[in-house]
């Protein structure tokens, strides 16, 4: 005579069960979607890390020298150097941002 209340019932716990499961899913989903989003931003800062320490041409600011000076300057490797000049500083201060590192060393 009461079946269909025990019916209902069942029906109506297992309805909670699947949706306690749809929402740690949910949660686990969230998670990830998290750490990706974290991860493109990582991905985005390597990227313009990368771009800034490209190698500088500098024979775009050398057109106003006269061509022997910018032969000469091209034959000792000024471009090179100021690139690696400048790509140690840009590491140096990268690692000084570090946590519980000095600024000032």
């Amino acid at each position: 005579m009461f079946d269909w209340i025990v019916d209902l019932f069942n029906i109506l716990l297992d309805f909670l069960y699947k949706l306690v499961l749809s929402l740690v899913d949910m949660l686990i989903d969230s998670v990830y979607f998290i750490l990706e989003q974290l991860l493109v931003v990582g991905k985005g800062l390597i990227s313009l890390i990368s771009d800034m320490l490209a190698p500088v041409d500098l024979s775009e600011y050398m057109t106003g020298f006269p061509p022997s000076v910018s032969w000469v300057l091209g034959q000792i490797g000024l471009p090179q150097a100021l690139g690696i000049i400048i790509t140690a500083i840009t590491i140096r201060l990268i690692l000084q941002l570090i946590p519980f590192v000095r600024l000032g060393s």
